[in-house]
């Protein structure tokens, strides 16, 4: 699985992306991103980051989430599970929500409040 990953092979989910950079010791957004950074004790969920930051993002914005689903290809319902916390969305989903709201996927996955 980590060799289909690293090779762009697979359309991992956030919950195993977050478990490699468990794993690895780095926070999720950093393994997606150009460097890595280290996993501090007591870093928020990965699901609740996205969450934070998917919602934060589209209303600072002035987006719905049914604009956003217009613009990003990804259904409502799955945006507002997403922002629930109640989906496990594949990197390629979150790809096309950071990209309609002009983020890159590590910021998505990047909790800055730490």
């Amino acid at each position: 699985m980590i060799r289909l990953v690293e090779q762009g092979q697979v359309n991992a989910s956030l919950k195993t992306i977050d478990k490699l950079a468990r794993a690895l010791g780095v926070t999720a957004g950093s393994l997606v991103g150009n460097r890595p950074l280290a996993r501090q004790e007591g870093d928020a969920l990965i699901e609740e980051v996205v969450a934070r930051n998917l919602v934060s993002a589209r209303k600072g914005l002035k987006l719905t989430q049914e604009k956003l689903s217009q613009q990003s290809g990804v259904n409502m319902p799955a945006i507002a599970d997403i922002e629930r916390q109640a989906r496990n969305p594949s990197l390629l989903t979150l790809a096309k929500l950071a990209a309609s709201l002009g983020l890159s996927l590590e910021a998505l996955l990047t909790d800055y409040r730490s």
